[in-house]
C-alpha cells in the first residue's frame, strides 16, 4: 500500500499547503446546496398480493417482461455463452480481448500482452478438438483448479462448444472439501496449474471417478458438433459454504445470458472499457463480469496470481471498471490512512482538511464549484492515478459496503461507486444501484432478468404490508435464477418454493423503489429471556464503529446477553496506546490491555445506541484478537463471509471465560 503515496504525491501536498486555508474558506462562500440525484420509481409492483408477502416488484425499465436473452426480439437472439462467444469474436475480431503481464527472464513482470478475440476463438476450438480426441463427451463435468489465467477462459469456451459443464474450485479449499466436490459432481477430468498439481493428485487418489488430470503448465513427468440448448447446464458452482459441505448450484446458459443482457439496461458497456480480473473464477460475480465484458467488446486484464502486486498491475493496466468485495476496499482505505499517518504534520493536516471538506460535501449534498477541481488536482487525482487514473465505476459486491468506506471511495477516487446484491443461486446479479443514484445505503432496483418480493418474517417483526417501509425475506424468480442444487433434492425443495427462490436475506423496499438488505433470517436465535437476536443486523450496525475492522457477534440461547469477537484497526489501537501513555509497541499487547478493552466496550455501546439497537443487542463483553478473520485461517469463506462454527471452535475457551465473567 505504500505505493499509494509516493514522493511526488507528498511534495505536491506540501506545495499545496499554502492554498489549503484559502480553499477551505472560499469553498464555504461558493458552496451551494443541491438535490442529490435519488431517482424515484425504480421499481413497479406486478401481480397480486397474497397473504404473508408483498406484491412482486420489477425494474421500472421492463415492467411487463423479464429479460432472458440478449437481443431477444431479433432473428438471432443470444441465448447461450457459446452464442455470445461466436458473435463477439465475429464482431470484434482483432480487438484486444484477454491479457496478462509477461514474465521476464529475471522473474519480474513486464508489459501487458493481450490476445485478440479471433485468437481466443482459435485457441478455444483447438482445445475443443483436444477434448474430443481424449474422449470427453458432451455434458461431461470438467473441473478447473487454478488461479485466474487466459487458459482458464479458453478451456471454459472450449467446453461450451459441446455443452460440457464447468465445475470450479476455490484455491483455498482443503483437500477434503475438494475431494467431496469431485465425487459429488462426478468429475472425470480436471485441469490444474503447476501450483495446484500436487493437491490435485491428492484428490485423484481418493476419488475413483477422476481419471484424467491436465496441467496448464509444462510438467516434465506429465507423460464441430454444436450443442446450443439454452437450458443446458453451463456450470455447477459450489458455494464456499459457511457451514457443512459445499452446495453445487446448477447454472444454465440461460441464467448467465439473462444477467449479461440485464447489465446493458443498467449501464452502458463500451468497447473501450477495461476490466481487471483478480477475483477468483470460482466466484460467480467475476464469471459474470468477464462474460459481460467479453460480450460487449471490452478487454480483460488477468492478474499475475500474486495478490501483493494487484495495485501495481491496476496502475499499469488502467481499468475503467474496478470490481471488488468490501474487504478489498477496506484494506485500500486502511492502507491510505496508514501511509498518511507517516507523513509530516503539514501533509497530514492538508490531507485531513481536504478529505473532510469533500466528505461533508458529498454526504450532505453540496457542490463546490472550482474548489472541488482544485482539491482533486492537489490531492485526490494522485490517489486515483494509483488505480490507473481511468476508473469511472467502482462496483462492490459479496457483502454490504459500509457507509464510511463508500464515502472514502467517492472522495478519493472521484467516480461512481455502486453496490450490487446477488447470490450464486441468482448468478450474482439481482439488484444493483443505478449509476446516477447518489444516495447511500441502498442497492437499487432488481435487474430486468428477475423480480423480487418480500415475505413476512413475523418472529423478527418484518412485515411486507405493514406501516412504514415494507420489509421481509427477499424472494426472487426469473430467468437469472439457477435451477437448483446438484444431487440435493431436499435442499432444492427447501429453498425453491412456489416458483420463488428464498434467499434467507431480509430486505426493505425504500421510498425510491430501491432495495436494501438489512438482516439475515438464518442467523437468528433466542436469548434465555425469549428475545430474538439477528446477529448479522447487529454486526452491520456495530461495524460503523471507526475502531473495529471485523466483528463476529456470538450468543448462547441459555444466556441472557451477547458477546463479540473483535479484530480492531491496528492503527486506531496504536493511536489509543499513544494517547493513553501505553509504552508497548506490540499490537497483540494492546489488544490484551484491560483499559483498551473497556474503551472498545464504551465505543460499541455508543455506536449501538446511535444505531438504535436494543440493550440486549449490544455485546456485554468482547474477545479482542490481533489476528484478522480470513479464508487463510478458515474463519472466512473465499467470498469473505464469516464461518461462525469455525470461529466458535477456535475461540471456545475464550467464549467460555467471557460468559463466566458475566455470571
Amino acid at each position: 500500500m505504500s505505493s499509494l503515496l509516493d514522493k511526488k504525491y507528498t511534495n505536491m501536498l506540501d506545495s499545496g499547503s499554502l492554498l489549503a486555508v484559502g480553499l477551505v474558506l472560499v469553498s464555504g462562500l461558493l458552496a451551494y446546496s443541491w438535490k442529490r440525484p435519488h431517482p424515484y420509481g425504480q421499481t413497479i409492483e406486478v401481480g397480486e398480493s397474497v397473504e404473508g408477502s408483498g406484491r412482486a416488484r420489477r425494474n421500472a425499465i421492463s415492467p411487463h417482461h423479464l429479460v432472458s436473452a440478449v437481443d431477444e426480439d431479433s432473428q438471432h437472439p443470444v441465448k447461450t455463452l457459446y452464442d455470445s462467444m461466436m458473435i463477439s469474436c465475429k464482431e470484434y475480431k482483432d480487438r484486444p480481448c484477454f491479457g496478462k503481464r509477461k514474465v521476464l527472464s529475471n522473474g519480474e513482470l513486464g508489459d501487458w500482452e493481450f490476445i485478440s478475440y479471433n485468437e481466443f476463438k482459435n485457441r478455444s476450438e483447438a482445445i475443443y478438438q483436444g477434448l474430443c480426441e481424449i474422449g470427453v463427451t458432451p455434458k461431461s463435468k470438467v473441473g478447473i483448479f487454478s488461479q485466474n489465467r487466459v487458459e482458464w477462459l479458453v478451456l471454459q469456451a472450449a467446453c461450451f462448444m459441446q455443452s460440457d459443464i464447468i465445475v470450479s474450485f476455490y484455491e483455498t479449499l482443503g483437500v477434503e472439501s475438494l475431494a467431496y466436490v469431485s465425487r459429488h459432481a462426478e468429475i472425470e477430468i480436471a485441469f490444474c496449474s503447476k501450483a495446484t498439481m500436487q493437491k490435485t493428485r491428492e484428490i485423484a487418489l481418493s476419488v475413483n471417478g477422476l481419471k484424467t488430470i491436465v496441467c496448464f503448465d509444462d510438467i516434465d513427468e506429465q507423460a464441430k458438433q454444436e450443442y446450443e440448448k439454452d437450458d443446458d447446464l453451463a456450470t455447477i458452482m459450489y458455494t464456499s459454504g459457511t457451514t457443512g459441505d459445499p452446495k453445487g448450484v446448477m447454472i444454465t446458459h440461460c441464467n448467465l445470458i439473462a444477467v449479461v443482457s440485464s447489465v446493458k439496461t443498467l449501464a452502458e458497456v463500451f468497447e473501450t472499457d477495461c476490466h481487471y480480473s483478480y477475483l477468483p473464477y470460482a466466484h460467480i460475480l467475476e464469471r459474470v463480469v468477464v462474460a459481460t465484458a467479453f460480450h460487449y467488446g471490452a478487454k480483460v486484464g488477468i492478474f499475475c496470481g500474486d495478490t501483493t502486486k494487484i495495485l501495481t498491475e491496476v496502475k499499469t493496466l488502467k481499468p475503467t471498471i474496478f470490481i471488488g468485495v468490501p474487504r478489498v476496499f477496506e484494506r485500500i482505505k486502511t492502507g491510505v490512512f496508514k501511509e498518511i499517518a507517516k507523513k509530516p504534520a503539514v501533509t497530514r493536516a492538508l490531507f485531513s482538511s481536504f478529505y473532510k471538506l469533500k466528505h461533508v460535501a458529498i454526504l450532505y449534498g453540496f457542490k463546490l464549484p472550482i474548489i472541488e477541481s482544485l482539491i482533486n488536482l492537489i490531492v485526490f487525482n494522485k490517489l486515483k492515478d494509483q488505480l490507473g487514473g481511468k476508473v469511472r465505476v467502482i462496483l462492490s459486491g459479496g457483502a454490504p459496503l459500509s457507509l464510511d468506506t463508500e464515502l472514502f471511495l467517492r472522495v478519493c477516487f472521484s467516480c461512481s461507486v455502486i453496490q450490487g446484491y446477488g447470490l450464486t443461486e441468482t448468478c450474482g446479479g439481482t439488484a444493483v444501484k443505478l449509476l446516477h443514484d447518489e444516495s447511500f445505503g441502498s442497492l437499487g432496483p432488481p435487474l430486468t432478468a428477475c423480480e423480487i418480493k418480500l415475505v413476512d418474517v413475523p418472529e423478527l417483526n418484518y412485515v411486507s404490508n405493514g406501516n412504514g417501509d415494507p420489509t421481509g425475506e427477499v424472494c426472487i424468480r426469473g430467468p437469472s435464477v439457477a435451477i437448483g442444487y446438484y444431487k440435493d433434492e431436499a435442499k432444492t425443495k427447501q429453498d425453491y418454493k412456489d416458483g420463488w427462490f428464498h434467499t434467507g436475506d431480509i430486505g426493505r423496499w425504500n421510498a425510491s423503489g430501491s432495495l436494501s438488505i438489512i438482516d439475515r433470517k438464518k442467523n437468528i436465535f433466542k436469548l434465555s429471556q425469549g428475545e430474538y437476536v439477528a446477529v448479522e443486523k447487529i454486526e452491520n450496525n456495530l461495524s460503523k464503529s471507526e475502531e473495529i475492522a471485523q466483528i463476529c457477534v456470538y450468543g448462547d440461547s441459555q444466556k441472557s446477553c451477547l458477546i463479540a469477537i473483535v479484530h480492531p484497526h491496528q492503527n486506531k489501537a496504536e493511536d489509543w496506546a499513544k494517547a493513553n501513555g501505553v509504552s508497548t509497541s506490540s499490537f497483540k499487547d494492546i489488544c490484551q490491555n484491560p483499559k483498551y478493552h473497556q474503551s472498545l466496550i464504551d465505543d460499541l455501546n455508543a455506536v449501538g445506541r446511535k444505531q438504535k439497537l436494543f440493550g440486549f443487542e449490544i455485546p456485554k463483553k468482547l474477545i479482542i484478537i490481533d489476528e484478522e478473520f480470513s479464508d487463510k485461517n478458515d474463519m472466512m469463506t473465499p467470498s469473505f463471509k464469516l464461518k461462525r462454527p469455525q470461529i466458535k471452535d477456535r475461540y471456545s475457551q475464550e467464549i467460555k471465560n467471557a460468559y463466566q465473567g458475566l455470571e
